[in-house]
């Protein structure tokens, strides 16, 4: 009988065969170049010339209201980056912003873009920071956000029609631009085929701009096929000819007999100009942010942020005096990783390393690294097995022995673990107020209340989501839990995780996290926090007790609500059931509804879209009935 495949098997993608001749990256595999010797020239002339993209970026940034100066480009073969690059830095100039989407089956290794960065960073600073944010060869879709956010990259490691079949059908605006940038096609046919080509199309609207730097017949041919009007670009002295286009039918709406798959063409979707969140922690923090940056007005509801602007009130102190604040000052950056090719393990790997990225330029996390030790539900053979699965995607994971153990954290454990080197120690009601400071957030101190009228609203309240009508439905609940401060002579230099956690906090140690299903007495919940101290002397300081919002299937709950017939509610989106991993995944659910909103693909496959989102519940309900306290 066959088994599901394993991370191992499915999650890693396969590197590009790079060597280098002079200054130059070049594909064994293939036997051909990345780009000609003056690369960003080529870009101009292959690819930005032809398809009039620098007076796209000018009209596009003359457009009224921010959120809609963007432009959309699509791209075949991300290679070294540099047609990225070249885009970036027009659009920048111009004043616009860029939604970049492009899809590689061998990436280059996230080292050697790092010493590709190197060498080209100086001309375009842009590499820099993409190479410090550059996504491990891991399976799927990775989205980062660069230049404040105003650019932002999509890529799908993987094969390329699989990248451009996953989101025909969810990316609703479309595409102005497509960059073709293939291997020759007669190394590399898969990345010219005419399904690809309908699929393209598919992801299109009339005037649609293509360039691509070959002038083989069957692409041309393939090109016409799917509705693209092309023409042959004199490129000589360097090569003869290049090829550039611009749609103007679909083959589905030629003569009805279009891919299937396909379909027929996009229209350009407004943006809203205004969106509204309930709740002021890092899920609500996070949207909004996003939203910010995507150039749209956003005002954040939280009553408790009459304290503390931008700071909601879930916690309280020993001395049970509401505080305010998210508010466990010292959380860890960290995710409890799988190795059994579950959606859930897809969902752990990806949020983590959205977080990572997300996250890196705000200044409320230390990047002390964090060692998870082996632990209840995922012993030594489990903690191997996930390195394995995912340790040669990159150096942001692996399994050290104890020595090194020992080493990396100036702590005197009893085994090796894994290792995650660009986690930390976050200030989690820091950086709610960092998340929050931005000229088009506006955070107002109190509920927001029905009646609603159509501006877009996001739920990121945690379990007060259901007090609404069009989340009553969803099934989570408030877990309550405590953390322990305590000062100890020594403290571990990084966070350690197992059953448990322990993390340095200025001079204290935090010690946690119990969870609670139903409230325990604080000093019973001490206990058990400070168990993991063995018999280290310590003084004890005081506690924070909060909640959690978990869910039935214990996954976040992130996109549109759905009404009892399975129909999605207009304007009103949810992020939720972050559970002990807040840290991770809000960041990922704050990306999924911010992209529903703006007309894009959330940065998720298809199937992990689903297992997120909140129309499960209504299907569950529909068959066996609402449960859990749901309302219908």
């Amino acid at each position: 009988m066959a088994t599901r495949p394993g991370p191992s098997q499915s999650a890693l993608i396969p590197a590009a065969e790079l060597s280098w001749r002079g200054d130059q990256p070049y594909s064994s595999r293939f036997d051909d170049i990345y780009h000609a010797a003056d690369g960003p020239e080529e870009v101009g002339r292959v690819f930005l010339g032809p398809t009039d993209f620098p007076d796209i970026c000018r009209r596009r940034a003359a457009a009224e209201g921010e959120a809609t100066q963007r432009v959309l480009v699509g791209e075949l073969g991300f290679g070294s980056g540099l047609n990225f690059i070249v885009a970036a830095g027009e659009c920048l100039r111009a004043g616009c912003r860029l939604h970049f989407i492009s899809v590689e089956a061998e990436p280059i290794r996230p080292a050697e873009f790092q010493f590709l960065a190197g060498k080209r960073g100086g001309r375009y600073p842009l590499y820099r920071e993409l190479a410090s944010q550059y996504p491990p060869l891991i399976r799927g879709w990775h989205r980062r956000s660069l230049a404040a956010g105003r650019v932002v990259l999509s890529t799908f490691w993987g094969d390329a029609s699989a990248g451009l079949a996953d989101i025909v059908h969810r990316q609703q605006n479309p595409v102005d631009v497509w960059f073709l940038d293939g291997f020759a096609p007669d190394r590399n046919p898969d990345m010219w085929a005419p399904e690809l080509f309908l699929q393209m199309a598919a992801l299109s609207t009339r005037g649609t701009r293509v360039a691509t730097f070959t002038a083989a017949g069957r692409v041309r041919r393939g090109l016409e096929a799917a509705g693209f009007n092309m023409q042959r670009i004199d490129q000589r002295p360097h090569k003869r000819e290049s090829l550039s286009g611009i749609l103007a039918d679909s083959p589905s709406e030629k003569d009805g007999k279009g891919d299937k798959q396909a379909g027929g063409l996009k229209s350009r979707l407004s943006v809203p100009s205004q969106v509204r969140v309930a709740g002021a922690g890092l899920a609500g923090a996070s949207a909004a942010r996003q939203m910010a940056e995507a150039g749209v007005a956003v005002q954040v509801y939280d009553a408790a942020a009459r304290e503390t602007p931008g700071i909601p009130q879930h916690a309280q102190s020993d001395d049970s005096k509401p505080q305010p604040g998210s508010s466990l000052e010292a959380t860890v950056l960290h995710a409890r990783l799988l190795a059994d090719g579950s959606p859930a393990a897809a969902l752990r790997c990806h949020s983590f390393l959205f977080a990572v990225s997300f996250l890196a330029r705000f200044p409320n996390i230390r990047r002390t690294g964090v060692l998870q030790l082996p632990g209840p539900g995922q012993g030594v053979d489990r903690l191997e097995a996930i390195a394995r699965a995912y340790q040669a995607s990159d150096s942001w994971l692996q399994m050290v022995d104890r020595a090194t153990a020992r080493d990396l954290t100036g702590w005197p454990v009893g085994s090796g673990g894994l290792w995650f080197s660009n986690g930390g120690v976050v200030d989690t009601p820091a950086l709610c107020r960092s998340l929050l400071d931005h000229p088009r957030i506006e955070v107002i101190p109190e509920h927001i209340h029905p009646p609603l009228d159509e501006t877009p609203l996001i739920l990121a309240c945690a379990a007060e989501c259901r007090s609404f009508a069009s989340a009553a439905h969803l099934e989570v609940a408030a877990v309550q839990g405590q953390l322990d401060l305590v000062a100890l002579p020594e403290l571990p230099s990084a966070p350690i995780v197992g059953n448990g956690y322990l993390a340095p906090a200025g001079a204290l140690l935090v010690a946690g996290a119990t969870y609670e299903y139903q409230p325990w007495d604080p000093e019973r919940a001490t206990e058990q926090n400070t168990q993991q101290l063995g018999e280290r002397p310590f003084q004890w300081r005081r506690r924070i007790r909060g909640t959690r919002a978990v869910s039935s299937d214990r996954l976040p709950v992130a996109g549109h609500l759905y009404d009892i017939d399975q129909a999605p509610v207009p304007g009103q989106l949810v992020s939720t059931g972050h559970g002990s991993m807040g840290n991770v995944t809000s960041h990922y659910a704050g990306a999924v509804v911010s992209a529903l909103l703006l007309g894009d693909f959330p940065p998720l496959t298809t199937a992990l879209e689903a297992a997120l989102s909140p129309l499960r519940f209504r299907q569950r309900q529909a068959r066996r009935g609402y449960r859990h306290g749901t309302r219908a």
